[in-house]
């Protein structure tokens, strides 16, 4: 019976981890890993889920599982997307970001499964409770997929939840060193506009910097082999043409000239001021650390460097 496709140990697991990710590990530990994590829990049970539906063979599900998933991912879904939305009932989103593509490699294990699916199956006690439990696990997983593609909806006292808890970033990296703050403020004045990484000249390159919404996991900017470690190579704080008062994710990767590697995450402010701010005023943000207290002589973050900000816009 076609039963087997969602009762089975694997399509459970799945539907587990994309649910317990979408819900609850996005919010608490959003990064790189969780972005991606609900792609592959959903591309493992898309398959069985069609084969559940459809008639079709397990080669047409797996194809139209890459086919669909390649077009939600791209731009050419933006027209379904705004259209799905204008009936005013549900908010459906998703960001373009190409390296959701990694989730493919789950696929095999998928394969695997539908193929031997009698190794995996659960057997149900009875005919009326095999139906109940799979008209609720149908509408579970319905569910489910259509969470994923919510947009994220948060209050605006969460956007900047964190703000300079932590200290700068300064590292020994081989012979060089750099340093990284914990704030910019992109409102266009000139003055600490642009969250750029700071390096004395014994650092030979940035291998990759990349910047993730705290929230999704999703990349927003993204530079790779910057040997010209200048603002105007840093993040600039413009996201589909707006700069907001929230809080990113990055990750580094530097090399110095004798050829020491070394990989940094963390997570940076971004607060425009140029206009009050509708979010409350973050507890440590007296302890907030800017790119312009880079003492470039020194090679060193150093405090006593005027900031030469106002933050009196909540």
């Amino acid at each position: 019976m076609k039963n087997k496709y969602l009762f089975n140990y694997i399509f459970l697991l799945g539907l587990f981890l994309l649910m317990l990710n979408d819900h609850v590990l996005k919010a608490a530990y959003g990064n790189w890993f969780t972005g991606k994590l609900s792609d592959v829990a959903g591309l493992l049970i898309l398959p069985m889920f069609l084969k559940y539906l459809f008639p079709i063979s397990t080669k047409k599900s797996v194809l139209f599982t890459i086919v669909f998933f390649i077009f939600w991912k791209s731009p050419l879904s933006q027209f379904f997307i705004d259209s799905f939305n204008s009936v005013g009932f549900y908010n459906m989103g998703r960001v373009v970001d190409y390296t959701d593509f990694i989730a493919f490699l789950i696929l095999p294990l998928s394969i695997y499964v539908l193929d031997n699916i009698e190794k995996f199956e659960i057997k149900l006690p009875t005919i009326n409770f095999q139906k109940m439990a799979t008209q609720s696990l149908f509408l579970l997983t319905t569910f489910a997929f259509f969470a994923t593609s919510q947009d994220v909806d948060l209050a605006p006292e969460d956007y900047l939840t964190g703000c300079c808890i932590t200290e700068p970033v300064q590292l020994n990296i081989g012979s060089g060193s750099i340093y990284v703050p914990t704030m910019f403020t992109p409102d266009g004045n000139g003055i600490n506009d642009v969250f750029q990484v700071s390096a004395d000249s014994n650092i030979l390159k940035i291998d990759t910097f990349t910047i993730f919404n705290q929230f999704t996991g999703d990349i927003l900017f993204e530079e790779t082999e910057m040997t010209e470690i200048t603002p105007e190579n840093g993040f600039d704080g413009i996201v589909a043409d707006t700069v907001a008062a929230t809080q990113y994710l990055y990750y580094l990767v530097v090399t110095s000239v004798d050829n020491v590697t070394m990989r940094v995450n963390g997570s940076i402010c971004s607060l425009p001021c140029e206009e009050p701010l509708n979010v409350p005023r973050p507890d440590r943000i007296d302890d907030c650390a800017f790119p312009i207290q880079y003492d470039i002589v020194n090679g060193i973050y150093d405090e006593n460097i005027d900031s030469q900000e106002d933050l009196n816009c909540f």
